[in-house]
């Protein structure tokens, strides 16, 4: 591996998102001890978003612009959560009309940036389901399909409570074993309280259900989508958005402490999950 060739790949982030100038920094790619790699990365500002620079080692091109994507990709799936925007990961910047006019900008501190890249590879080591989760979630805010928005909502929802439900003690483990509605339930429990006290959809204890349903009928198209069809989907978008946000941000903070303990879990477990597209 040390003399394989080192390779810069440009990057572009497209959304309403910018930097106040040029960051700099030195992030370790990957885990092996015995010949790590440490990427450069250059972030600077640009009219549709942001450019980087990330330099990746690999046998050929093709393999390094993947690698670049992959690594910066987990990046941006952690910042995401913070920022709260979408963020389009390009190999070009799009230009004159094709560019979406941003005239409000979210300021990406460089602060943020390393956390996200120290958030991103602490949850590959130990969580690496919840790194996925946060990737679906970037997808469903990326995504312009109503259909694919909402079930890569749900995705990210649903990845973390199969997951995660049996580190929580205060879960009724029995009961989520019913399946992925009872772990839904149980986890927003665990997280927020009775049903009347969660944020968003307070007192709809249908919601879980009509949710699971309208995935089912998105991911295995058990009901003929038209035009009403996706004008009810759509409906039910800015809820599951707020839902997952507040569940991510929430479950991370207080069930995933990145400073302290995290409960790991075996990449052959997180292998089964469905990457985003």
């Amino acid at each position: 591996m040390a003399d394989t060739a080192i390779w810069e790949v440009i990057l572009y982030v497209d959304g309403a998102v910018t930097v106040r100038r040029r960051v700099l920094t030195t992030q370790q790619k990957g885990f092996r001890v015995d010949d790590p790699f440490y990427s450069d990365i250059e972030i600077q500002r640009v009219p549709s978003g942001i450019r980087a620079t990330v330099t990746a080692r690999a046998p050929d091109q093709t393999v390094a612009y993947k690698v670049a994507v992959f690594f910066f990709g987990r990046m941006l799936d952690a910042l995401t959560l913070t920022v709260n925007r979408p963020m389009h990961l390009n190999l070009t910047e799009r230009e004159g009309t094709r560019a979406e006019r941003h005239d409000v900008r979210r300021v990406v501190e460089a602060s943020e940036i390393e956390n996200a890249f120290h958030e991103a590879n602490h949850l590959a080591r130990t969580s690496p389901s919840f790194l996925r989760s946060l990737g679906w979630y970037r997808k469903g805010l990326t995504t312009d399909d109503p259909l694919d928005k909402f079930l890569a909502f749900w995705n990210a929802i649903e990845i973390v409570a199969s997951k995660y439900y049996h580190y929580v003690a205060a879960i009724d483990k029995h009961r989520a074993k019913n399946g992925s509605k009872s772990q839904v339930w149980e986890c927003f429990k665990a997280l927020w309280g009775p049903c009347e006290e969660w944020p968003v959809i307070p007192g709809l204890t249908k919601w879980i259900d009509e949710s699971y349903s309208v995935r089912l009928d998105v991911a295995h198209g058990v009901a003929f989508v038209d035009i009403h069809k996706v004008a009810q989907v759509a409906e039910r978008l800015p809820a599951i958005e707020e839902v997952c946000q507040r569940f991510l941000r929430g479950w991370r903070d207080r069930f995933l402490d990145l400073e302290r303990y995290a409960p790991s879990e075996s990449l052959s477990e997180a292998s089964q999950e469905l990457l985003p597209e």
